[in-house]
């Protein structure tokens, strides 16, 4: 098979000077390295003109430039520029599959290029507020309208948990849908986990946007005040009040270590060495944040709007408190041995349920008998 994977942001995480992506990207680019590793003809449509060098290990991937982000004339330079471009660039590519990671009101564009040349689309949902009243929170009613009828020319839409599989067939009844797990790029024989008594401080990990609650991430570090606290990410360009607020507030306490942007390289080593990840999300899809710390043996703690089907209680991944306070006492309570279980049970769980090369042929599978 064919695929041509459409990610602006995976130009991010494949150039050695790496940049802040989000975790459609680095789906994207393993779901692409899991078919290319299976025998399949994989191409990625990035911002290249954003980009710099490559990283030696994705010099064998067949990259397309995607369109000039500034050029034309605002409003209209999809008429004119963008569209011909992308259907120029996708007929010459003349891929079986088109694969979008991020559903958009650009969607009704690829929509229509995929019907007329042929392609197959395939739309990922990418996050859980794309599907409910969330939306409408951040984006104009008229982007949500073009969404919509791009989501209705899908050939399929593919989900990571089961509440967006339920909204997508309540809101989609006539498109397939179905759900599948992310894939993470990792070889077990190679991951080495460390123990307990080695793991020093507890990790959080992201983009400081409003969506990963700061605030809650501020009461915890300011609860556990015996306990060492790294936080990893970012600021996204247009940082909201409240995420400025509490970075502010969490600069000023003594258990607390900014560690700045980690590339890919960095982002293993870190979660490594860390007792457990931290996730304080007000929503998420299905973060990677959560495999990238399984590999390495490292427990979750989220709360039950971080939980995606419940899988972290359900087999043992980790602990799900709802305010600090709980989690401070969670904490207190778990022992030597209930701690080396719940690290045992995320490398288990991720190696039989996460591997980039068996999603990768099950996602052929489903394709097939579409």
């Amino acid at each position: 098979m064919r695929f041509l994977f459409l990610d602006p942001k995976i130009i991010n995480i494949i150039t050695k000077n790496e940049k802040p992506s989000g975790g459609a990207a680095v789906q994207s680019f393993g779901w692409a390295r899991g078919l290319i590793e299976t025998g399949h003809d994989v191409f990625i449509m990035t911002d290249l003109i954003k980009g710099g060098e490559l990283k030696e290990e994705v010099k064998d991937i067949k990259l397309i430039p995607l369109y000039d982000e500034n050029k034309g004339i605002r409003w209209i330079r999809w008429v004119y520029y963008r569209f011909p471009d992308l259907y120029t660039k996708i007929k010459k590519a003349k891929p079986d599959y088109l694969y979008q990671s991020v559903p958009g009101w650009s969607s009704f564009l690829i929509g229509i290029i995929c019907k007329q040349l042929g392609v197959k689309y395939i739309l990922r949902i990418s996050n859980d507020y794309f599907l409910d009243d969330r939306f409408k929170q951040i984006h104009s009613p008229i982007h949500g309208f073009f969404m919509k009828w791009g989501m209705e020319m899908t050939d399929i839409i593919l989900c990571q948990n089961d509440y967006q599989l339920d909204a997508l067939k309540k809101k989609y009844p006539r498109i397939k849908t179905k759900k599948i797990s992310n894939p993470i790029l990792y070889q077990s024989n190679r991951v080495q986990v460390i123990k307990a008594d080695q793991r020093k401080y507890i990790a959080w990990l992201g983009i400081f946007q409003s969506q990963k609650n700061l605030k809650l991430l501020y009461e915890i570090a300011s609860r556990l005040t015996d306990t060492q606290i790294c936080i990893a990410g970012k600021a996204t360009p247009k940082i909201d009040k409240t995420t400025q607020l509490y970075l502010k507030k969490l600069r000023t306490l003594p258990n607390v270590t900014f560690m700045g942007f980690l590339d890919r390289n960095g982002v293993l080593p870190f979660l490594k060495g860390a007792k457990f990840l931290l996730n304080t999300s007000h929503y998420e899809g299905f973060s990677n944040t959560f495999l990238e710390a399984m590999t390495v043996g490292t427990p979750i703690l989220s709360t039950p709007n971080v939980n995606p089907d419940g899988i972290i209680d359900k087999n043992q991944l980790g602990l799900i408190y709802t305010h600090a306070n709980q989690l401070s006492k969670q904490l207190e309570s778990l022992d030597a041995d209930d701690y080396q279980q719940l690290s045992e049970n995320v490398v288990d769980y991720v190696s039989k349920n996460h591997n980039y090369k068996v999603l990768a042929r099950n996602l052929v599978g489903i394709l097939q008998s579409n």
